[in-house]
């Protein structure tokens, strides 16, 4: 009996040692490369081994920190710039590039469906129409589109997308100002008149700007007057054969759009 179980142990130990052996050196990746993520926003890296894996973050400007990584391979988007993300298992390692933008800026596709907003964003947190009767799709920085957006509202007319709200907190004015410049041509400060309320209005300066790539695209920017102060940034592509301002006036004046 005692020889049985003597026997019994030592295969016990065999296989356990077996099974061990079986264990794969690979580091499976199954994230994209790069990795595009926005301020102050979290990403998971996705990947897989046999062996524990440690992460480490790897800025290239070491008075920036742009993202930092915790030991379970979050990511997390401290400044925005690029850097990058160094994997390991112990066998083996890999570095995969990280972007870290301001915000989730609409598409400039003017024209196209519902379905291809909703192919890029995903589904809206919210729907409704405003008071034009133009369809609205609202996507809001609590879903994961951004955390320097509050919210992400787009117009659509008969199916059609029209133009599109983004809502910038002002914390991130500077990297705001820094990406019309580096993206945009200033074209006009002009005094904006905003209801505040059903017998008010107050002037705030609205200033436009011309995308660079496409002078037909336009963008502005003004005060949202909401409870968090944002900035509110709108896009649309303006008619050549209309006048800017006219187009400018034609614009729901609310900072809110649903009802």
């Amino acid at each position: 009996m005692k020889k049985t179980l003597f026997f019994m142990m030592i295969l016990a130990v065999l296989a356990t040692g077996c099974k061990n052996n079986k264990k794969s050196k690979s580091l499976n990746y199954s994230d994209s490369d790069p990795i595009s993520m926005v301020l102050q926003g979290n990403h998971q890296i996705a990947a897989s081994s046999d062996y524990d894996i440690s992460y480490s973050a790897i800025n290239s400007d070491p008075h920036i920190e742009v993202i930092t990584v915790s030991g379970s391979g979050n990511i997390y988007g401290k400044n925005v710039g690029n850097a990058k993300v160094s994997l390991s298992n112990g066998y083996e390692e890999m570095t995969v590039d990280v972007n870290v933008a301001l915000f989730t800026q609409p598409t400039f596709e003017f024209g196209c469906s519902s379905e291809r907003i909703r192919a890029l964003y995903g589904r809206p947190y919210n729907s409704g129409y405003n008071p034009e009767g133009k369809l609205v799709y609202q996507y809001t920085g609590s879903q994961g589109y951004s955390y320097a957006c509050g919210e992400m509202d787009f117009f659509f007319n008969n199916g059609a997308y029209e133009e599109s709200d983004v809502y910038i907190r002002p914390s991130v004015s500077y990297l705001l100002n820094n990406y019309l410049t580096e993206n945009f041509n200033h074209y006009a400060d002009i005094n904006d008149t905003i209801p505040i309320s059903e017998t008010q209005d107050t002037i705030i300066t609205l200033s436009v700007y011309k995308y660079k790539q496409d002078e037909n695209i336009i963008c502005g920017k003004r005060l949202a007057l909401n409870q968090w102060n944002e900035i509110l940034l709108f896009y649309f592509k303006n008619d050549p054969e209309k006048t800017l301002d006219n187009s400018l006036k034609m614009r729901p004046r609310s900072s809110k759009f649903l009802y």
